[in-house]
């Protein structure tokens, strides 16, 4: 067909002026170890330039062998810096994700017991680095995670990804962690706000415990917006009470240092020491 497209990695029709001679041998490209799982850790920044980075340093890598112990480079120092936020965001992500039971029927493929249904909005491309933890924490459990760009499915008592045939698992969509016990992890479309579920009695509870261990004398908002930065609030169900208690905070401090010290209404019993024996001379 004429008008039929060319593959976007094929190489261009007639003798091309870039192609090196044919006399030339091609020499390999060398990095050092480290730096290819750097490079991973990069990819999944959500920056459009991040491709452009990596080639840049590859290629400078190959001619100015010198690069590669140069830590200020420019170059370089950007690529730690979106590793930095990589990694940051997967740890953010281990910590803020939030399961809600849903109703399933059991399943021997599948198991028994709710399906637990998180909702995370990751701006960087860490759904999959972050599924390690989850698979292994909750390896007994049924659970989703829902994100914008991809879903996570894990299936415990699967025996392998063949088994999901009829669940509309895919080969190529999944895969089994384990090789001495069931699960399987399969992945999908992304998903909605709206496909998560809503609010369940339990988090009524962990709303009232985290309400009453909070220390209005030990309160540092910016240590505790760095370390549950925004941008995530709005998926935390706790973070409705933040306002309110920063707001009480300097009032509570006040009337804890008014009131007078109580007396413990229970007392622990002492007891006594052993006597230590005499030392006859």
């Amino acid at each position: 067909m004429g008008n039929a497209r060319r593959p976007i990695f094929a190489p261009p029709p007639g003798p091309s002026a870039l192609a090196a001679p044919a006399s030339s041998p091609e020499r390999p490209l060398t990095v050092p170890r480290a730096w290819l799982e750097q490079a991973e850790h990069c990819l999944l920044h959500c920056d459009p330039d991040r491709f452009a980075l990596l080639y840049r340093l590859l290629w400078r890598m190959q001619h100015e062998p010198a690069l590669r112990h140069d830590l200020l480079d420019a170059d370089h120092v950007q690529m730690q810096h979106w590793i930095k936020a990589v990694r940051r965001e997967v740890h953010k992500t281990h910590a803020f994700v939030r399961f809600r039971p849903v109703a399933l029927a059991d399943d021997p493929v599948d198991g028994a017991g709710p399906l637990h249904v998180a909702w995370f909005e990751p701006v960087h491309h860490i759904v999959h680095a972050a599924a390690p933890f989850f698979v292994k924490r909750f390896a007994n459990m049924r659970w989703a995670i829902l994100t914008p760009r991809v879903s996570l499915r894990w299936w415990p008592d699967a025996p392998d990804v063949a088994a999901l045939a009829a669940q509309g698992v895919e080969p190529d969509f999944a895969l089994k962690p384990f090789k001495a016990r069931p699960g399987v992890l399969s992945w999908g479309p992304g998903a909605s706000a709206e496909d998560a579920p809503a609010l369940d009695a339990g988090e009524g509870l962990w709303l009232t415990y985290y309400a009453h261990i909070f220390n209005p004398a030990r309160l540092k908002v910016a240590a505790m917006c760095k370390e549950m930065p925004r941008k995530y609030w709005h998926n935390l169900p706790e973070t409705q009470l933040i306002s309110p208690m920063i707001q009480a905070a300097q009032a509570r401090s006040a009337a804890m240092l008014a009131n007078a010290p109580t007396t413990p209404q229970r007392k622990l019993p002492q007891r006594e020491l052993p006597r230590k024996p005499a030392v006859k001379d």
